[in-house]
């Protein structure tokens, strides 16, 4: 699992991730320095943002990057000075490679590309 992340943990000034099932379930959890803050208390802030697809939260010492998709919610700490076009660029290729891996069900599976 932490290969699918690495890309985006390779992102300068990008402190953390964590990716829940949309279910809540913790899939993945990672952080440079300290989460400081258990897996539960990231997706109860992801929660508090209700149906918001994405969110940006900027403190005075980082910033909060909040994905929800329909294959989880991802959750990214970042410093002040990380590029948050990179983090929402890098978040879409990952969910997006989320959502390939999912097994197909039904008539679909016999008209793969």
């Amino acid at each position: 699992m932490r290969g699918i992340f690495q890309d985006l943990l390779a992102i300068d000034g990008v402190k953390g991730v964590a990716f829940f099932s949309p279910s809540g379930q913790p899939v993945y959890e990672e952080f440079a320095v300290g989460g400081g803050a258990s897996a539960g208390d990231w997706f109860s802030l992801a929660e508090v943002l209700e149906k918001a697809k994405e969110a940006e939260l900027v403190f005075e010492k980082g910033r909060l990057y909040v994905r929800r998709g329909p294959e989880g919610v991802l959750v990214v700490v970042m410093g002040q000075i990380s590029s948050t076009g990179m983090v929402r660029l890098t978040s879409d290729i990952l969910l997006s490679g989320l959502r390939e891996q999912k097994p197909v069900r039904g008539l679909k599976r016999f008209f793969r590309r």
